[in-house]
Order: C-alpha cells, then structure tokens, then sequence
C-alpha cells in the first residue's frame, strides 16, 4: 500500500484530524479515529482516509507582507483531484483566500503584469477567522503535467484576542510583474495502479471436523449433526479452510451451508462436494466418489436429516508462491 501523505491536520499536544464524511471542506475540529498518522517533511499530520495520495505533499511558506512567515501551503495529488491547503501558525489567523492553479500563461495578471487575486476562481471569505482550509480541484479541469499554483491569502496578527497587523500573503515562490506577489510550481503526479496481487493455490481434500471413520491411515472425518453450531473445515488435515453450518430440521430437511475460510475456495472440478447422512456413526474406510446424500457444487444444499454427516470437499487452499 502506498504510504499516505498529506497535511489535513497539524498534530500538537493530541491528535487533532478535520471531521468530514468524504473529504469535504468543513473546519469543525474534533478528536477522530480511523485516520491515519503520517509525517510530511519533519512534521506529524493527519489525513482522512478517504485520500490517497500519488505522490508526496509539496510545501511551501505561506508568507505574509513578504517578509513574515505565517504559515505553509500544501499541494498534492492524487487518482482524481489536486488539493491546495493553507495552515496559519503562531499568532496568524485568515480572512479570506483566493487560489488559482492551471496553466501559467493563464495566470489573471494587470497590464502591468501583476497578479490580481480578485479575479482567481477559488475565492472563500470566512465568518470568522481560520487557521486552515484546502480546496479541492478536480484533475479533468486542469492541464497535464506541471501548473501554476498562486496561493493568496488575507491574514492577520492576533495578539491578546485583538488584531494588531494585517498582511497580505503568498504562497512563496517566483514573483509575478513589478510586485512582490508570487506563483509556484507543481507538477502533477500520474497514479500508477497497483500491481494484482498474486495468489496461489495448491489442491487438497478437505473434511468437516469430527470423529475419525477409521483410528489409524486414512483421516477422514465424520461430523454429528448439530444445529446452528459452525464446525470447522480442514484440508490436508491440518489447514483451516471454511466452516459448515447445519441448520434446524425443517419437514424432515437439513440446509448445509459451506462457508470459505483463509482465502481457500473449491476445485474447479465436476462434484467438489460430497456429503453422506448416516443414522448411526459409520467405520472403515469412506468412499466419497459413493457418496449419495449430495454430489455437486454448491455451497448451500438441502440434504435429509441425519445423525452423522460425512462431509468431502475437494479444495484449494492458499499457500505462498514460489520465487
């Protein structure tokens, strides 16, 4: 599994992860399990699962006033959308931001050349001020291969719950006309699938658990009827590859239910299961090719009731792949 990084939520004193059900926007921060703690560059984050990322996240300083840092701006990518995260740190909180990504020579700029983020397509104004938030843009929008990310960002200083200093803020990189606003580049990683896990079987025969048909040579085994109780499967005696499942006698009539185990799975043959009723325990050696009660391949069968059940299953179990 490819290791996952990105920047969702800083992690201070306690894990800290934005609660949202499918990657959305909100802000509401709360204790949350099942998300997965990771490190982008030398710091702890955490991301919702629902993410994952082609490549690692690119981080740039989120530079207020051109000379203050106040924070960072994130990208990456991943299958489907590319997104860009703001985070304050300190004593600086955001206003608003205005975000573009796309091709360069699409960059809104003046006819002096300057950027003008009143005329980027990502604009959010907050209520209240914010520390963090990401904007998600899917990739069919955007050209392949590298774009040009301006972050721009309206911030604040806060000290003592009052606002001492206000800044305009950029995401650092190159500038942009005769101003010192920027724009930096990000290139746009191509997912690669994952390789098919591969599987292999080696073919077995397989018992439902119980008393032996015979106490020395063949291991067979027989299995009383008992209702609602799992009983264990084993092929070659010893590997553990599903249960049987018997239900209540109904008009005379017993459902058995096969159910697989440890990634095992039927032969692809003509009768992968046989089963027996007996009215007594049977001995000697059993013949499942004689078998009667049932001979086919389904995995939910309705056979008369008995005392005993001999229960033959012909079986692939999972077993590790030679080099």
């Amino acid at each position: 599994m490819r290791k996952i990084v990105l920047f969702f939520a800083v992690i201070t004193v306690s894990a800290i992860a934005i609660t949202h059900s499918s990657c959305s926007n909100d802000l509401n921060l709360a204790e949350e399990e099942g998300i997965v703690a990771v490190t982008a560059g030398t710091r702890a984050v955490e991301v919702p699962a629902c993410v994952d990322p082609c490549r690692d996240v690119q981080e740039v300083r989120l530079m207020a006033g051109q000379h203050y840092e106040a924070g960072k701006v994130y990208v990456v990518n991943n299958k489907e959308k590319l997104y860009v995260a703001y985070e304050t740190t300190g004593e600086w909180k955001m206003k608003a931001i205005h975000l573009f990504v796309g091709a360069c020579d699409k960059l809104p700029v003046n006819k002096q050349g300057n950027l003008v983020p009143g005329q980027f397509p990502y604009k959010v104004e907050f209520n209240g001020l914010q520390t963090f938030y990401y904007v998600e843009i899917p990739l069919d929008t955007l050209p392949e291969g590298c774009v040009c990310v301006a972050a721009h960002a309206e911030v604040v200083k806060v000290v003592d719950g009052e606002i001492v200093q206000s800044e305009t803020a950029f995401g650092e990189g190159g500038k942009v006309g005769k101003n010192w606003f920027m724009k930096f580049e990000y290139c746009i990683a191509v997912c690669e699938d994952e390789p098919p896990v591969e599987v292999c079987y080696q073919d077995e025969t397989a018992w439902a658990a119980g008393s032996r048909y015979v106490t020395q040579g063949n291991w067979a085994t027989y299995t009383p009827y008992v209702a609602n109780t799992p009983v264990n499967v084993f092929a070659g005696q010893n590997y553990l590859v599903g249960t049987v499942t018997f239900s209540e006698v109904v008009d005379g009539k017993v459902t058995i239910t096969l159910a697989a185990l440890n990634g095992a799975r039927l032969q692809s043959v003509a009768e992968s299961v046989k089963i027996q009723g007996y009215e007594t325990a049977p001995s000697g050696n059993p013949a499942p090719g004689l078998f009667t009660t049932y001979k086919g391949n389904e995995t939910t069968v309705i056979v008369d009731a008995y005392a005993y059940y001999g229960i033959h299953l012909d079986v692939q179990r999972v077993v590790d792949c030679m080099e």
